[in-house]
């Protein structure tokens, strides 16, 4: 289990699925399932994690090529589905926030470069912890949500045109990667929903840009595993800014609650996260919250692994796109309305 070793895993199954802090040692419990009937339970495939098998996902390379395996890593049901959050799992995503501890020199390099960055963006934005202000989360939101669509995307592109230069396989990484950066771009949708971005907002996100995806590209191409812990640690503060955020939403009295405590969610978060009609706009900011938190521990999970292991969250896109599917066809949304 070194290999995942500080990261959160979910227990991908219709059973009660296990939150895995491997790093405070703690088991933690949320239910995704939904009640169903037994006819239509009885065809549902039960995906066990990898912790409830004799099986590792990343000791299973001497049997790809099985016909099993290659129907497996074929199979592309729902791999661009976003996770459809009930209230019970953003709870616990709201408690998972943890900072991963750099051990080895690239590690240790990337996360003083990602931390220099944050304090220096927190400088420009006008951000500080204590009582923000709308118009500094607005522009911070923008800006950020605009560069966390970068590396998924370049990490994707790097791994997809090496499959077709080396004629191998990628092992199923790419659907991940190209769903994290979909699933940011949807955020910066959500956002500018929410927030005008002026033209010095624009510009902003232009030259950040311009910056970051040669700068990423060419880590990229240096060493991967380097651009997957930027990504974790680019993550991890995304998940302390929206908790950070959504807790001062919640609070009487701060400039968070005047402004945005009474804002209903955009229909694009609605529609996106299958909210109730009912759900405010801090519904919405603590889905995006809890992307992020899975985002982390994708990256820093993919940082620990080999570019040739198998990718551990396959399943996972699966049940999200059967969930999403059987919401849709009961019409209903992530949870119930209010009124």
């Amino acid at each position: 289990m070194s290999m995942l070793k500080k990261t959160i895993l979910t227990t991908i199954s219709r059973k009660p699925i296990q939150l895995y802090n491997i790093k405070f040692n703690q088991i933690i419990y949320c239910n995704l399932s939904t009640k169903l009937s037994h006819n239509e339970d009885q065809h549902i495939p039960e995906y066990k994690h990898f912790k409830l098998t004799n099986l590792h996902p990343l000791k299973l390379k001497t049997s790809v090529g099985t016909k099993e395996e290659e129907q497996k890593a074929a199979d592309h049901m729902g791999r661009q589905q976003n996770h459809i959050w009930s209230k019970e799992e953003l709870e616990v995503a709201m408690s998972t926030l943890y900072r991963h501890q750099p051990k080895k020199l690239s590690d240790k390099i990337v996360n003083y470069v990602m931390y220099g960055l944050y304090h220096t963006f927190n400088f420009i934005t006008g951000y500080r912890a204590v009582n923000p202000s709308v118009k500094a989360i607005e522009w911070r939101l923008i800006v950020l949500e605009s560069i966390a669509g970068v590396p998924g995307f370049v990490a994707a592109g790097f791994r997809h045109f090496h499959s077709l230069r080396t004629l191998s396989r990628d092992y199923g990484w790419i659907p991940t990667l190209l769903e994290e950066a979909e699933n940011e771009r949807m955020h910066l949708l959500i956002c500018i929903k929410m927030a005008k971005a002026g033209y010095i907002t624009r510009s902003i996100v232009i030259a950040a840009q311009l910056v970051m995806t040669p700068l990423l590209m060419s880590v990229y191409l240096i060493h991967p595993k380097s651009m997957h812990r930027f990504v974790g640690y680019l993550e991890e503060t995304a998940c302390h800014t929206y908790v950070n955020v959504i807790k001062h939403i919640e609070t009487p009295g701060t400039l968070l609650h005047k402004g945005w405590a009474h804002l209903d969610a955009p229909p694009i978060a609605i529609g996106y996260y299958r909210l109730p009609s009912d759900a405010k706009w801090v519904d919405a900011l603590k889905c995006m919250m809890a992307d992020e938190t899975h985002h982390r521990d994708v990256n820093h999970t993919f940082a620990d692994m080999k570019g040739d292991d198998p990718n551990p969250f396959l399943e996972m896109h699966k049940e999200n796109a059967y969930k999403a599917w059987r919401l849709e066809v009961k019409g209903e949304p992530a949870w119930e309305d209010k009124k």
